[in-house]
Order: C-alpha cells, then structure tokens, then sequence
C-alpha cells in the first residue's frame, strides 16, 4: 500500500506492507524506489505459554542495490470490522515492551543478502489469552531528499498473532449468513460471502469448501471452491467476511488492473470453455470447520441462486423467430405451388 502525504512541498512516501483482510499475505519483495525488503514468514504466528521464554525468527532479504541499516519496532493495529480494512498505528501495543525483545532492534542487511532477526517473547503467567501486533521494519534514519526535493521512506509491517496455551482458553465462532451476491446472474464470477463473529478469547482459522451444485443433496458437485484460501485468521471479537468466487464459466467476466491501478472488468469469450455455459439454478453448499481446542466444528449452510445468460437467449430466440418465418414463408409458397400445379392438372384433364 503506498501513502503520498504532502509537508511543505517534500513528498513522504511510506511503503506498509499490510496483509490482507484475514492476516494473511504472501510475502514478496515490494518496493519503493530504491527500498525492497521481502519477509518470512508473514504473519507470523505463535502459541506460547505464560511464564516461558519463547524465541521465534524472521528472514529479511534486502533484495535492492544497496544496503540498509534497519530497525524493528512493535506497532499497534486496528481492525474495522465495517471496512474489512486494518489500520496500522504509530504507537507500541499497550504493555508489550515488557515482555518483546529482538536479537538486534537495528541491524544492516547488504545488497540481496538475508538476516535473521530473533523475536523474543517472555509472557508472565498473568498473560492474557492472545494478542495481535505488528513488527514494523524501517530505515534506521530517513534518507535525505532528492534533488526534486522528494523524501523515500521504506517500511514493511509483518503483523503477529501470538495464542496464549493456558486454562480458559476459548475458540468460538458464530456464524452469520452465508450468501450470494445476487440471486440471478448473467454470467460468470458468482460470489459467495461467509460472516463469521469470533466470539471467544483467542484467534481461529477456519477453512473448508464450497460445493456448487445442480441441488442441495446432489452428490456430484459442478465445482469445489476453496474457503479461506489465503490461510487467514480471525481475531478475538472481530467479524471477518470471507469471499469466494466461481469463475469458471462460458463467457465470464474478468477483471484486470491497469498500470495505473484502476480496475476494468470485460465479457470474454473464450470459445474453449464453450462446454462450461452455465445456465440455469443452482445451489452452493457450504462445508466448513475449525478447531475449538478438542475437535473440529462443522460450519454448514447453502443458497440458491439462477445463472441466465438472457442477452444469449434473446439472441437465440430471435434466431429462433427468423427461422420459423421463413420455414412459414416457405411452407406457405410450396402450397401455394402445389395448390396451382394441381388447379392446372385437374384443367388440363378436363379438357381432355
């Protein structure tokens, strides 16, 4: 994500690798400018328990020309469970510098190379149950501006879940509506959304599929969506809707992101697929699970919802309509034909 904020005509840009909407993000060398760091894993993810020292790693490659002195830091983050979107802040987790520390909180990784930061966690027995965070790794100091009077500020946020193994511990989801973005489509993508509550005291991980199918009890499913692809998590007292997306169809609409980052969404024709014209009702069944802590709980639902490719079937109505015509035309003129081939056999014998 790139922020362009504007002080007294010097342009900050500050690159936040932030994850996605479940905490979850492939990690990939972004860069700005000059400024590319790829880090793994993210997130990073730890079960601890209180009262025990815990040392966990993080890989660092410096993938541009130079090399940076770097330093990491904790950071707070907000989750807003209206936008879908995080937030990440200025400010250290309240109470998290009593028990974070780092193998080196600066340190200088050259050109292409890689250097592992230790993470020490050291939670007192009086620990809650999780905790969520971010490690943000930044320039040590800020570069000087360019001549264009242009300042590059590089950082990357990997962000950290750390479950906490003690009595009381409590993994719960409630889940709301499982839906289709629409009930009738025209063509491929269709969407499903899956709104789920984490009601309990540490973060889960669902996963499962979606079976899209001719009916509810049909035991040969057209396609199996995966849900929760990404991997993500869903924090304590959040709300997290998961998407999946049926795209497989004949012909489908698909969505590219242009260099300058708008998005445009075309009807292809891929006459390959010919076979794969959908069309008619449908049903996607939800079958989904995550753990409590002792086994695996079902999450279940379905929706039903129409495929009419209606410009299609217009088109081939008119067709339809034009070749009944002039099957009329025709039928019409052959009669007449006959009718008068007839009148002049039936006159002809007469007047032999």
């Amino acid at each position: 994500m790139k922020r362009n904020t504007y002080f007294g005509g010097i342009v900050t840009l500050s690159v936040i690798v932030v994850a996605a909407c479940c905490f979850c993000f492939s990690p990939k060398a972004l860069a700005a400018d000059d400024f590319s760091l790829q880090v793994t894993p993210s997130p990073l993810v730890a079960t601890v328990k209180p009262g025990q020292a815990t040392e966990l790693e993080l890989k660092i490659r410096n993938a541009s020309t130079a090399a940076e002195e770097l330093k990491i830091e904790p950071r707070s983050f907000v989750f807003k469970s209206g936008s879908q979107q995080v937030a990440l802040k200025d400010t250290t987790p309240p109470g998290i510098s009593n028990w974070i520390s780092f193998g080196a909180p600066n340190f200088t990784v050259p050109p292409g190379g890689w250097f592992t930061q230790k993470v020490r966690l050291a939670l007192p027995e009086e620990a809650g149950f999780s905790y969520s965070f971010a490690l943000l790794i930044s320039r040590k100091s800020d570069p000087k501006p360019t001549a264009g009077g242009r300042l590059i500020k590089g950082s990357v946020a990997v962000f950290t879940l750390v479950n906490v193994d003690r009595p009381g511990a409590i993994r719960k989801l409630d889940a709301g509506k499982f839906t289709a973005s629409k009930r009738m489509y025209e063509y491929l993508p269709a969407t499903f959304d899956i709104r789920l509550k984490n009601t309990g005291n540490t973060i889960v991980q669902p996963y499962g599929n979606i079976f899209i199918q001719r009916g509810e009890d049909s035991g040969s499913p057209i396609r199996v969506l995966a849900v929760n692809e990404t991997k993500g998590y869903i924090l304590p007292d959040t709300t997290r809707t998961l998407t999946s997306h049926w795209t497989e169809g004949f012909p489908a609409y698909q969505t590219t992101k242009a260099p300058d980052g708008t998005e445009k969404t075309k009807l292809v024709w891929d006459w390959n697929k010919v076979s794969k014209l959908r069309i008619g009702r449908y049903t996607a069944k939800l079958v989904a699970v995550y753990n409590d802590g002792q086994r695996d709980v079902p999450i279940e639902g379905h929706v039903s919802f129409w495929v009419i490719p209606w410009k299609i079937l217009a088109g081939l109505l008119v067709i339809l309509i034009i070749l009944g015509i002039g099957i009329w035309s025709l039928v019409r003129k052959l009669g007449r034909l006959f009718a008068r081939t007839k009148a002049k056999a039936h006159s002809f014998k007469r007047r032999s």
